[in-house]
């Protein structure tokens, strides 16, 4: 009985040990400044997210294909439990107001100088560029 305890906690402990050793480590204060949103990888650009060092985030632009233009203000938290996320709540949204008080968390999953890529909980990819 002893040696299916004894084989199992190894195999955690060895998991635990891949999981770390292998886990990408990011720099999540790379996430502060403007990040563009483009369908055409960074040539164009309908929207955009400022990120601050307050914790605060401001968001504003016209969808793709339509006069439809807004502006969000969000908390953000970057929280660090089996993978790094960037977790929102929005505090103010115009010209549609029914998303105060919304949260959610995406997935980093890469961040560089250049470029902000995360997934949604759907599973869904967007990469974001790094505005001068």
């Amino acid at each position: 009985m002893a040696k299916p305890v004894m084989k199992i906690l190894c195999c955690g402990m060895l998991l635990c040990f891949a999981c770390g050793a292998f886990a990408r480590q990011i720099d999540t204060s790379l996430l502060i400044g403007t990040w563009g949103n483009s369908d055409d990888g960074g040539k164009t650009f309908w929207g955009y997210d400022k990120y601050l060092e307050d914790g605060t985030l401001v968001s504003w632009g016209t969808y793709p294909e339509t006069d439809f233009s807004y502006k969000v203000r969000a908390d953000y938290e970057v929280k660090v439990k089996f993978g790094t996320f960037s977790c929102l709540t929005i505090t103010e949204s115009s010209p549609i107001t029914d998303f105060v008080g919304e949260f959610w968390c995406d997935e980093i999953v890469e961040l560089t100088a250049e470029t902000f890529t995360f997934k949604s909980s759907d599973g869904e990819l967007t990469t974001l560029y790094r505005m001068p």
